[in-house]
């Protein structure tokens, strides 16, 4: 975010203030919360919970739960409604518990990660969602199935390779009626093995940069007033991150 844009970096972490949830983020916030209540268990026990457990857990616990923590149902930014999100949410998780998930046993779930690196002047925090013995797994949702890693899973799939020592996987599984789930299995191209040495330092570098970034905008503008560098587009990618910034709104970058 810090890269993207200094103003929304400012207003999310200097003022923490929060975008209003977009529906495919609590869609998949639905699948991950359920996924997890399995995993914790499935640690001591080495059994999934029943598939109609699993689906229940999905609708009376974890849907109120991340409802709850995302502000109400009123504080979503929907595209369609709560019931189709339901529906899509139990989809997915039926698709993935069957599918997936009996060919995982978890050693772990909610890792906390600080890595001190070399003239930073802070630790870097992480968290890792889930890992087995072998590798890291990160599951992620959409309206279609990736085959290889996105560049915005690239860093978060590095950092975790860098801080375990085990390669990143990324599982990726679609909102559509009949949900597609990509994996390692179908695509090599979804593993972030552990850097190498001059890798590592490439990283460190990238860590050095946004820790001086964050202290030149201090220095230069104090808590307000970071600019909305967001606003200059990229144009080898045709892509503006204000079209998808929940604080355009009062932007100076679009005031009138």
């Amino acid at each position: 975010m810090l890269f993207r844009c200094a103003r929304q970096f400012e207003r999310r972490y200097l003022h923490g203030e929060k975008e209003r949830p977009g529906e495919n983020i609590v869609v998949g916030s639905f699948f991950h919360e359920t996924l997890d209540h399995n995993y914790r268990q499935k640690i001591q026990t080495h059994a999934d919970l029943p598939q109609s457990e699993i689906i229940q857990y999905l609708h009376d616990a974890a849907v109120p739960k991340v409802l709850e923590d995302e502000g109400g149902e009123e504080n979503i930014r929907w595209d369609t409604n709560l019931t189709k999100a339901r529906g899509d949410a139990e989809r997915m998780t039926s698709a993935y518990t069957q599918m997936i998930v009996p060919r995982i046993q978890p050693v772990g779930t909610e890792f906390k990660f600080e890595l001190d690196v070399e003239r930073v002047p802070v630790p870097i925090i992480g968290y890792v969602d889930l890992w087995d013995e072998y590798r890291t797994i990160d599951t992620k949702t959409g309206k279609q199935a990736a085959t290889k890693i996105k560049p915005s899973w690239r860093l978060q799939g590095g950092l975790y390779a860098w801080a375990t020592g085990r390669p990143t996987e990324f599982h990726s599984i679609s909102r559509a009626q009949q949900p597609r789930i990509v994996t390692a299995l179908e695509s090599d191209e979804l593993i972030v093995a552990p850097p190498s040495e001059a890798q590592g330092e490439h990283m460190a570098h990238i860590f050095r940069l946004a820790a001086a970034t964050i202290s030149f905008y201090y220095s230069q503008f104090g808590t307000e007033g970071w600019p909305a560098t967001g606003a200059v587009p990229d144009y080898t990618r045709n892509i503006l991150p204000c079209d998808f910034c929940g604080w355009r709104k009062g932007c100076p970058a679009w005031a009138t």
